[in-house]
């Protein structure tokens, strides 16, 4: 796998675990036993992977993010799961996550499940 694309995928996923802190809706996963009083420490790894990404993907990382909150899309069957459209058929067909491809209909980047 791309290691720009595996920081973006660790990076959207903890993105969306801070975001769960931010609307409260961390109440469900403390009921269920989960730690969640290491926001910070979720913070600090967040900065500290961002550090590791390129500037240019992580400005569009950012610009999708404000669009709709989730940037990473997989793809199942040549569909994307961000938008729900069907892939061109060159673009379905690289499967194997070596580059960092983004949805020509919705933008999000691809991460290609099998």
């Amino acid at each position: 796998m791309n290691q720009d694309l595996e920081y973006l995928v660790i990076l959207n996923d903890i993105d969306l675990m801070l975001d769960d802190f931010d609307k409260g809706s961390a109440t469900v996963e403390k009921e269920l036993g989960f730690d969640m009083g290491r926001k910070e420490q979720i913070e600090t790894a967040r900065n500290e992977l961002r550090e590791k990404c390129r500037k240019p993907i992580l400005k569009r990382y950012d610009t999708i993010r404000g669009k709709y909150g989730k940037v990473i899309s997989p793809v199942f069957d040549g569909v994307c799961y961000g938008c729900f459209q069907r892939l061109h058929t060159e673009l379905a067909q690289d499967d194997k996550n070596e580059d960092i491809l983004s949805c020509p209909h919705c933008g999000r980047f691809l991460y290609f499940m099998k």
